[in-house]
């Protein structure tokens, strides 16, 4: 028998104001964008180019009077660069690129029909590669714009968030079971967003559609973290295991903020395969370039503002989870959320674990 406990949280942000400065002055990766409206056209294949603009009558078009929106960051998943003065950006490509925009506070992307942010453009000109369940079809070559659309929203200081971990229904059934038991539960919550912390299905992938409109009955924007039940089990190497996730959800890390918080999605579902058993597995880890991904995003991250990382598998099942603490130990401000387990619980990271913080990190599972 399974029993569902959503965790709902309530997020203040940091201990003390310090007025509304959400970027630091110099930081992060920027780029000079020349005065030349030929920029946006697509020079080489080599770089994606377009804007980020305020969609102010949120129909997901540029319309004219429609202007673009400055100091905004854009990724590729490892490089992070500002929007000019115009909106503008600029980013190399490669024919397996994710393109996303990276939410600020007081501003929101479009969600579809199932409550699912969009703001990212997948670039894959041969699509996936073939596998049970599929991924993202042939893109074509880079359009010669990828503008991403952003329209401003309140968002208050103190306010509330729903964390489901491990859902995992494994068939039709179950997925009612979560309509019935969990979801008729959040209708009318007032939190402002939920996440659901990986394991979002138990390995058959064709019902990420039907669990994604069940949950979308709660009513307010849901966010995803992959797990290690939703992956491509036939991949032979870590970036293919996530194609199906990708061409429902986006790319498996990124960053957003809410508030005077920033929260960052982490991928630490490492997938891997031995050539001489001929077996496949998983274990925890992020890799080099998502590492080199947070470090960019931190770069631009205000030191008095809280930091959320939610992932899978809990930071001390994550072999470089040391890597990681170099990166957050030093701010005063962080929590951790994560799921896998099955249990929940509250755990402090300090010394023995190798956190070099003034206080332990407080990660809760």
């Amino acid at each position: 028998m399974k029993i569902y406990l959503p965790l709902c949280l309530l997020f203040t942000g940091c201990l003390f104001h310090t007025g509304d400065v959400d970027r630091i002055s110099g930081a992060g990766t920027l780029i000079d964008i020349p005065d030349d409206p030929g920029l946006i056209s697509k020079a080489s294949v080599e770089y994606a180019s377009g804007i980020v603009y305020h969609d102010s009558n949120r129909n997901q078009q540029r319309d004219r009077g429609e202007s673009g929106i400055p100091n905004v960051g854009v990724s590729n998943g490892l490089e992070i660069v500002e929007t000019d003065a115009r909106g503008r950006w600029r980013l190399p490509s490669s024919d397996d690129s994710i393109f996303f925009v990276l939410k600020p506070s007081g501003w929101m992307t479009p969600l579809n029909e199932d409550q699912l942010p969009r703001f990212h453009y997948i670039h894959k000109p041969n699509g996936s590669p073939p596998s049970r369940f599929p991924g993202t079809a042939p893109t074509g070559a880079l359009p010669n714009s990828i503008d991403f659309p952003l329209h401003r929203q309140s968002e208050p200081g103190k306010f509330r968030a729903v964390f489901f971990g491990d859902p995992q229904p494994r068939n039709q059934t179950e997925v009612d079971y979560i309509a019935n038991d969990v979801v008729a539960e959040l209708i009318g919550t007032d939190a402002r967003f939920g996440v659901t912390l990986g394991d979002i299905l138990f390995d058959d992938l064709s019902l990420f559609g039907s669990l994604n409109s069940t949950i979308a009955l709660v009513g307010i924007p849901w966010f995803n973290v992959i797990g290690n039940h939703d992956l491509n089990r036939e991949a032979l190497v870590d970036h293919h295991s996530d194609e199906t996730f990708e061409s429902v959800y986006g790319p498996p890390y990124y960053s957003f903020d809410y508030g005077k918080v920033h929260f960052i999605v982490l991928d630490n579902v490492d997938w891997h395969h031995d050539e001489k058993t001929k077996r496949s597995g998983y274990r925890g880890g992020l890799g080099e370039r998502q590492l080199q991904f947070v470090a960019n995003d931190l770069s631009r991250v205000s030191d008095n503002k809280l930091v959320v990382l939610m992932m899978h598998i809990p930071l001390t099942g994550t072999k470089d989870r040391k890597e990681l603490y170099r990166l957050i130990d030093k701010r005063p401000y962080t929590l951790s959320i994560s799921g896998h387990t099955h249990r929940q619980t509250h755990t402090f990271i300090g010394e023995s674990d190798g956190w070099e913080g003034k206080e332990p990190h407080h990660h809760i599972v």
